[in-house]
């Protein structure tokens, strides 16, 4: 059975947390301060990872403690040297006065009426909203995502223990070093719990050879960790730039999604100049939209792109045709971008686009998340099986009094309702 009934260190630092919330935070303050929005829970996978009523008093007095998380003096030295695009105003800010607000911003509810009979128990359906204003309550996604799947494999399903994951994160590591692929550990949002992530970082350091000497020609490496404590504690580079929700909530501030990404990625830049974090999130209303808007002077300028949604190997063709054809880029330029790989990656998928990206001429970059911190099999119950990773997502729902609405490259990955989807749809339409 698990082996996880210890204490969870889970959310007991306030960097315990992905950086991409944290730059968009000091880019929401700088550009939509005060700007009132919500956010709400989906479990994309009811039937097969349904959160237990039991979890309900654990859960809740986790994100109730999240008000005591303060920004210590040792984590504002490690942000100052290893993130110096924030703002000494923002991280005296975010030092001295933000604070989670739990009791106000986090609404818990049980839906009792689709209670169901499983064989692991009585099973509820939990609805979580967020509510505030959009930078005071932006940091939240992440850490409520991973104290729901927490959660869910501390009182639900119990059925794995941490046997052979450094190993199987070292063994990763090692076939992605080999094949040449720069890889960085993606996994906050859906990690197991707080000491699989620890324990798969320390077995990717190990197969990486991280402090073992220079790196090898040719050779890959782990980059470093989204997460901004364990980069903190494990001396890993902190790696992030933008989600989808910053588009979203600016296509409905301005009413206007057709807007939305050349103001989202001007806004962007203006934040942090000079390219700091020059990776350009592509699907949030289409990859076809979006390439309408990056051309000339922004395809030359951005560092690269990041896939999140959609065939990976038709987005590399079709990243490169657009260089290509672009007059202030082309074919020698092209050579120097980069596509992150983000969506549902495995060991054997980054291989495969590392070579592809080899043969063709681009460079490539791997963000890896559930392959890594939920990859687990049943101990007793069907054993070897898989035990099911949970799928779920926290997404800003209103923004400015406005739904906001995600398309992406993957129908499965919409967000908003028929209406608003509709909306967008008509008003990308006079892009394409």
């Amino acid at each position: 059975m698990s082996t996880q009934q210890h204490p969870s260190e889970a959310c007991t630092s306030i960097l315990d947390n992905d950086l991409y919330k944290f730059t968009m935070q000091q880019a929401v303050r700088q550009h939509y301060p005060d700007t009132p929005c919500d956010y709400s829970f989906t479990n994309r996978s009811p039937d097969l990872t349904r959160l237990p009523h039991s979890a309900l008093p654990w859960l809740k007095q986790k994100i109730q403690d999240m008000a005591l998380l303060r920004l210590t003096h040792q984590e504002r030295a490690f942000l100052e040297a290893n993130c110096p695009y924030f703002t000494k105003d923002y991280l005296d800010w975010l030092q001295n006065d933000f604070r989670f607000q739990p009791e106000e911003q986090i609404k818990i509810h049980w839906h009792e009426g689709q209670a169901e009979t499983r064989g692991n128990g009585m099973k509820e359906a939990v609805e979580i909203t967020v509510i505030g204003d959009w930078h005071q309550v932006i940091l939240y996604e992440v850490p409520i995502l991973a104290l729901v799947a927490e959660a869910y494999y501390r009182f639900g399903d119990k059925d794995w223990s941490y046997e052979g994951q450094f190993d199987a994160a070292r063994t990763k590591a090692q076939r992605l070093v080999d094949a040449g692929a720069k890889f960085a550990e993606f996994g906050t949002r859906r990690r197991r719990d707080y000491e699989t992530q620890r324990i798969v970082l320390e077995g990717l350091v190990a197969g990486s050879g991280l402090g073992s000497g220079a790196q090898q020609s040719g050779k890959g490496f782990l980059t470093g960790t989204s997460n901004l404590h364990f980069a903190h504690v494990m001396n890993l580079a902190p790696i992030g730039t933008m989600a989808h929700e910053w588009y979203m909530g600016i296509a409905a501030i301005l009413r206007d999604a057709s807007q939305a990404n050349q103001v989202g990625l001007e806004r962007w830049a203006s934040t942090y100049p000079g390219q700091a974090l020059g990776i350009a999130l592509t699907d949030t209303f289409t990859t076809e939209a979006f390439l309408k808007t990056f051309k000339g002077a922004l395809a030359r300028d951005w560092i690269g792109v990041r896939h999140d949604s959609g065939d990976p190997f038709e987005f590399m063709d079709r990243i490169i045709q657009h260089y290509d054809q672009d007059t202030l880029v082309g074919p020698v330029l092209r050579r120097t971008k980069k596509i992150v790989f983000s969506d549902g990656l495995n060991t054997d998928r980054a291989i495969r686009l590392q070579q592809m990206a080899d043969s063709k001429g681009i460079q490539a970059t791997f963000g890896i998340g559930t392959h890594f911190t939920n990859d687990y099999c049943h101990l007793e119950h069907e054993k070897g099986s898989p035990s099911t990773a949970m799928n779920i997502v926290i997404k800003i729902h209103m923004c400015a009094g406005k739904e906001c609405v995600k398309l992406s490259d993957d129908h499965s990955k919409e967000s908003g309702s028929a209406e608003a989807v509709a909306e967008v749809k008509r008003q990308i339409a006079t892009l394409l």
